[in-house]
This record gives structure tokens, C-alpha cells and sequence, in this order.
């Protein structure tokens, strides 16, 4: 299998690229290196993957490279509920037109799978808990929107001209390798924790998230692909299905790091959703998806690591 990884050297990315060099697939990357570099995919480049250094939202580059490859993994994105507040512009461009450009090239090169990265941001506040596909969507944050947006783009698209596309709504990933500037709460903490400092909360610390891990979300990927043929824009919550309070999130990972930490709460970030939690039921039953990293665990691997 040839495939093209948009955002290839991010930090989903690079985990994915990984698992299909290891699959012997042939990987292209895609990447405009804006939150990465070339050095942090050396390993992957020498063992075979191939990097091209282009934009999403530049359509001639997506079209140069993009032909000769059966499946599409759309990863490159404006990431930042912070940046989208004071940069929407940027945004849109790079969520929304930036996906354009890919749709169309595969459309001009005849490649018939894609498969999405979407957000839980696209449900904004939800009245019912855990939130399936179904519920509304009303996005709180520029981001959200541009990801709603990018979503309702796929799927006029692969329904005019028949292109087989997942989306995958990723909930609040983390792992190893998340950079500064698109790092969740989990490896900020890591950060305050490694330097003995207080780790920082915003707002009352009592808002949910459901967090999953990098190596589930990469399976998901991997799962997608395979199950691909005939899909039409079908949409997939990829999350553990489980919440935690952000200020239990706390208290757990200053217990496994062993030090006595202090917490710091901070004034509530705008745009930010107060609950979140995935009813995971659809990819389980249609994809067969099933996290296998419990947060907890996960921390301690990632604490052990630093």
C-alpha cells in the first residue's frame, strides 16, 4: 500500500508513519514543518519513508506529490483553540481550504480512500453525556468551527464523486513526542513535574476530558484503512470512553510521579468546553476499534519515560 500522510512529521504523524513503515507500506510524508522539523523524523526518513516539504494550503504541491498513492491520511491542521481565537483566519485557511486543495487532488489522481482527522471540538458543549455522532454539533472556539467546516466539505465531496472517507473525531490525545506549542494538559503537567514546579490548572480543575492515547488513536488509523471500501463520510468518535475531572488528572499523576507537588488554578481559558466524554459504541461495533491503554497506565509510562 502507497500512502500519503499529510502532517507526517506532527506528532500523530510521526506515530503513524512508524506503524506503516512497520507494516511495509510505502509512506509518504507531507509536511510544511511549521510545528516540527526534519531532524525529528531522521529515524523514520532512514528506514524508508519519503518527505516532501510542502503546504495544504498551496494546491500545486498537494497535486505534485500526492499522485501514485492509494490512500490519503489527512493530519495537517491548525491545531490550537488559542491560536484559532486570535488567528481564525489562518485557521479556516489551513482546516478548511487546506483540505480542499487535498480533496481535490484526489480527485485529479484517482485515489479513492481518506481518512480524517476531525476533533471532538466540532460538539462543542454537549447536553447529553457521553456524546455520540449523532448530537448536535455547535462548536465554541474558531477551531471547532473550521473542523465542523472541514467536515461538511468531506462529505459533499465523497458523496458528488464517490471517495471512499473516514473521519475520525479524535478526542484528547496524548503521549510521547507532543510539541510545546500543541502540548494537551497531560504533557504540560509532565513538563511542571519534571521541573519540581506546581503544575497549573485553568478554571476549577472540575471540567471532564476523555483522554486517549496516542498508540490507541495510531490503531484507529490503522483500523480506518481497513475498513475503508464504501464508506461515505462516516464519522467515528476515537476517545477511551471514559472522563476525568481535570483536577483528579492532577492529583493522580503528582501520586505516580511521587512528589509532592502544589496545584496552581489560573483564570478559565475562553473558547475552552466545560464537560467531555465519547460514547465510543459506533467505532466499536462498525470498526471494531478498542482502546487497550487505560489512562493510568499510560501516565506511568509517560512519567517513567521522562
Amino acid at each position: 500500500m502507497r500512502i500519503f500522510v499529510t502532517g507526517g512529521a506532527g506528532f500523530i504523524g510521526r506515530h503513524c508513519v512508524r506503524s506503516f513503515l512497520e507494516k511495509n507500506y510505502q509512506v509518504t510524508i507531507f509536511d510544511n514543518l511549521s510545528n516540527s522539523s526534519k531532524d525529528m523524523i531522521s529515524d523514520l526518513l532512514d528506514d524508508g519513508a519519503k518527505f516532501v516539504k510542502g503546504d495544504i494550503t498551496v494546491q500545486d504541491q498537494v497535486s505534485k506529490t500526492i499522485s501514485g498513492h492509494d490512500t490519503v491520511i489527512h493530519l495537517a491542521a491548525k491545531n490550537s483553540v488559542d491560536e484559532s481565537i486570535k488567528f481564525p483566519e489562518q485557521t479556516f485557511t489551513t482546516n478548511v481550504e487546506g483540505t480542499k486543495n487535498v480533496l481535490n487532488s484526489c480527485l485529479k489522481h484517482n485515489i479513492k480512500n481518506i481518512v480524517i482527522a476531525s476533533s471532538a471540538a466540532v460538539y462543542g458543549e454537549t447536553q447529553n453525556m457521553p456524546v455520540a455522532e449523532n448530537h448536535k454539533t455547535n462548536p465554541s472556539s474558531p477551531y471547532g468551527q473550521s473542523k465542523l467546516q472541514m467536515e461538511q466539505l468531506v462529505e459533499s465531496f465523497s458523496k458528488k464523486h464517490n471517495l471512499n472517507s473516514i473521519i475520525l473525531r479524535i478526542f484528547n490525545v496524548y503521549g510521547k513526542g507532543q510539541s510545546d506549542e500543541y502540548a494537551g494538559v497531560i504533557t504540560k503537567f509532565l513538563a511542571k513535574i519534571s521541573k519540581n514546579e506546581p503544575l497549573e490548572i485553568f478554571g476549577d480543575g472540575l471540567q471532564t476530558r476523555d483522554f486517549v492515547s496516542i498508540h490507541d488513536v495510531v490503531d484507529a488509523i490503522n483500523i480506518a484503512i481497513s475498513n475503508i471500501d464504501e464508506k461515505r463520510v462516516n464519522a467515528y468518535n476515537i476517545a477511551s470512553g471514559k472522563a476525568i475531572t481535570i483536577k483528579d488528572l492532577a492529583k493522580v499523576m503528582i501520586e505516580l510521579s511521587r512528589k509532592k507537588l502544589k496545584i496552581n488554578y489560573l483564570e478559565k481559558k475562553p473558547g475552552e468546553i466545560r464537560f467531555s466524554q465519547a460514547n465510543i459504541t459506533n467505532a466499536k461495533n462498525e470498526l471494531g476499534f478498542l482502546p487497550k491503554i487505560d489512562l493510568k497506565e499510560g501516565i506511568k509510562r509517560l512519567i517513567s519515560v521522562e
